[in-house]
């Protein structure tokens, strides 16, 4: 720990040097008038109006966190139907063009084995963009 704290960050200062700007929630320093980001006034109003309206911005706000929680939850569940979807997806065209790959060699049949390639291709496409990292 340092001996002199006029040389700890400012982080670790117990003073606040900014306010949340009630409408968008974005920092802003204490002598600022206007939000920077939205350009909403920071001057606090006196009276029931801005007491309401402040009150308003308030649960609001708590609501769209609380939504954001909900579907940090779901999110989950989500991305596993999407892996099952997808991977169902891909091993049904890989599958399917190799059964039809099959039948047009042994039928000797050129459009049926291009259109074979093209499920085959498509379906290791999807399998294979399943396991990669993005």
């Amino acid at each position: 720990m340092k001996e002199n704290p006029e040389e700890e960050p400012t982080l670790l200062n117990g003073e606040r040097e900014t306010h949340l700007c009630l409408n968008c929630g974005f920092p802003n320093r204490n002598s600022d008038k206007v939000c920077m980001y939205c350009r909403a006034s920071l001057v606090e109003d006196t009276g029931l109006i801005s007491w309401a309206r402040n009150t308003y911005l308030v649960l609001k706000w708590r609501w769209e966190l609380k939504q954001k929680r909900q579907g940090l939850q779901s999110a989950t569940r989500r991305s596993l139907l999407a892996v099952m979807g997808y991977s169902t997806a891909g091993i049904l065209l890989a599958g399917g063009g190799f059964l039809l790959l099959r039948d047009a060699l042994s039928e000797n049949s050129f459009a049926n084995g291009l259109i074979s390639i093209v499920f085959l291709l498509y379906g290791v496409f999807v399998l294979k963009s399943l396991f990669t990292k993005k």
